[in-house]
Order: structure tokens, then C-alpha cells, then sequence
């Protein structure tokens, strides 16, 4: 019984003393012709021990009381140790919690995929909890999803390759997804799966062996981030411009920054389609600057002039505060 789910186990431990409640009652009704609350009283009260004496009973249900207890105190023994392990081993307050994260899995929307918890998992999972951006994340090793810091976030134990594994985690309601596996390899699976299932989601993958890029765009990743090629850029800038680094550290350092770097998308409804940068004064409007703007299939414009207009389905590249790019959000929107 060990073996089966912890609901399974408590149904069956219920059934055995119910059934051992039951044949008690019949007996006793049959043999000492009492009636059905009768027997049933007696049939439980002899099992925890106490016993009406105001009943007479027969020499047949005397007989049968003793059977009935020796056979009932080793089913009931049997019963309640097992649901006292079923407490103190924690197998039903864990499956109950488990059963509160799949709901929660159920109902997420607008999260971000995290396909493996391995260093750079957990800290791309840490950046986002840091300025509390919703997230899924899919782990092949158990042992890895027990992790103090995430304590209340949504693990789901299984293979990323999976298609059931990332219906579960809800990529077709994610924002976006990062394949950070141990292997290329893996990494390409995960892209070309989440991209089969989801076209139009952002993938970010991670890649660690040169050549390994083109196989990643070819599968569908619109980001490849290779660890080892933004280690080394990053030492070699720290010694030749550090106070640029530092200035990049403090806008990507979102948990303690008051300013804010966001890509925001001009929707059709939006007031500032056909109009220049000049003409919206954006800057005294919001409180917003514009650091770029991608024109649709066009590179990215840095520091455009006043008299760049704007388009539909323009991406722009603003820096401001949590309230100036709010302001910004909401004009884009129209």
C-alpha cells in the first residue's frame, strides 16, 4: 500500500475499516438480533474498547465478538498506522500541495518558461522573481526543484522535450520561453518543440559551442546567449571601459534602479502613428526617452532625431522611470 498515491491509500484505508464496521453490524444484528443502530453501536464500540453491558449476548454473538475484535484490532491497527505515516511522512500535505501548484499551473498566463534548473536556470529564475515577473520552471532532477528561494514557485518535474511537459507549463499562454539545458543539443530539441507549438513565442536559448548558433536560429530561437562568449567580453570591458560597465550594472540592476530600459510596441490604435518625435514631446509628455526606435523590417535606430515619425508596429527603446514608461505603455496603446 506504501506504493500507491497518497489519496489511493487514504480511500483504501477507510474502505477496510468501513468494511470491518459493516460485517461487525451484520453480525450482530443477525446472531443477537438487535437492530441496525444497535448493531452498528456495538459494532464500533467493541472495537474501540467499550462494550454495553445492559446487552445480554448469547453464547453465538460471544463467539463472534471475539472473532469480530481479533480480526477488527488488526485491520483498525493496520488502518491508523497508515494514516498516521501518511502525516508524518508528509506524502498527503505533499500531494495536496501539489495539487494547488497544478491549479495555479492551470490558471498562469503571460509567465516565462524556464527549461532547466541548472546554474543558468536558477539565475535567470532569480532575475525574475526579482521584479516579480511570473515563471514556470521545467526540471528533469527532483532534487534540484527543492530549492530554498523558491519557495511557493511553480516546478514542474519532467523532460522540456516533452510536448505534454510544456502543454502543462502553459506555453501557449507564456510570454516567453528559455532553453538554458546542459547540452546544444537539448537546447535545439526544446526550441524546435516550443516553436511547433507556439510560432509566435519568444525563445531565448542558451548555446555553448561555436557553431551550435545557427542550428539554434534554424530552429526557431529569435535569442542565442552563449555564457562563455559574454563572460569574456565582459571581463576584457571591465578593463579597458569600466565606467561603462558600471553604468550598464546599474540598468540592469532592476531590483534597486529607478531607472528602467523597455521595449515598447506602437499599436494601431495608438496616437502617435504619423506624427514626429518633435511634434508628440514625448519627453515633457511622459517623461520618457527615446533611446531607439525598430522600424518594422528595419535594424534598430539609436538616438533618432526629432523628426523621425513614428508607424505601426514600431518598437521603441525607452529609458524613464517605473511611472514615465507606464505613461509611455499607455500612448503606445492608444
Amino acid at each position: 500500500m506504501k506504493d500507491l498515491p497518497p489519496l489511493k491509500r487514504l480511500r483504501q484505508t477507510s474502505l477496510a475499516m468501513g468494511a470491518v464496521a459493516a460485517s461487525g453490524a451484520l453480525g450482530f444484528h443477525l446472531l443477537g438480533r438487535h437492530s441496525w443502530l444497535d448493531a452498528l453501536y456495538l459494532a464500533v464500540t467493541t472495537l474501540v474498547g467499550f462494550r454495553d453491558t445492559a446487552r445480554v449476548a448469547g453464547p453465538a454473538e460471544k463467539l463472534f465478538t471475539i472473532a469480530y475484535l481479533a480480526t477488527g484490532m488488526v485491520v483498525v491497527g493496520v488502518a491508523f498506522s497508515n494514516l498516521l505515516a501518511l502525516l508524518l511522512e508528509g506524502d498527503l500535505v505533499g500531494y495536496f500541495k501539489e495539487r494547488r501548484m497544478e491549479r495555479r499551473m492551470e490558471t498562469i498566463k503571460d509567465h516565462v518558461i524556464i527549461c532547466g534548473f541548472g546554474k543558468t536556470g536558477f539565475q535567470a529564475a532569480w532575475e525574475l522573481k526579482q521584479v516579480d515577473e511570473p515563471f514556470v520552471v521545467i526540471e528533469k532532477d527532483p532534487a534540484k526543484t527543492g530549492n530554498a528561494r523558491f519557495e511557493g514557485d511553480l516546478f514542474l518535474v519532467g523532460n522540456a522535450m516533452d510536448e505534454f511537459i510544456l502543454e502543462r507549463a502553459g506555453i501557449t499562454r507564456a510570454k516567453g520561453l528559455i532553453s538554458a539545458l546542459t547540452t546544444d543539443a537539448d537546447n535545439v530539441l526544446v526550441t524546435l518543440t516550443a516553436r511547433q507549438m507556439a510560432p509566435g513565442l519568444p525563445i531565448v536559448a542558451r548555446s555553448t559551442k561555436l557553431g551550435t548558433e545557427n542550428k539554434l536560429k534554424a530552429a526557431g530561437a529569435d535569442h542565442i546567449v552563449s555564457p562563455y562568449e559574454i563572460g569574456g567580453r565582459r571581463m576584457a570591458s571591465l578593463l579597458v571601459n569600466p565606467e561603462l560597465m558600471n553604468y550598464v550594472d546599474v540598468l540592469l540592476d532592476q531590483k534597486h534602479m529607478e531607472l528602467g530600459l523597455e521595449h515598447i510596441l506602437v499599436k494601431p490604435a495608438s496616437s502617435l502613428i504619423g506624427k514626429s518625435m518633435r511634434e508628440v514631446r514625448l519627453r515633457d509628455e511622459t517623461g520618457a526617452l527615446i533611446v531607439g526606435i525598430n522600424h518594422p523590417d528595419q535594424e534598430l535606430l539609436f538616438n533618432p532625431t526629432g523628426g523621425e515619425t513614428f508607424r505601426e508596429g514600431d518598437v521603441l527603446l525607452a529609458m524613464g522611470d517605473r511611472g514615465a514608461l507606464h505613461a509611455l505603455v499607455r500612448m503606445a496603446k492608444g
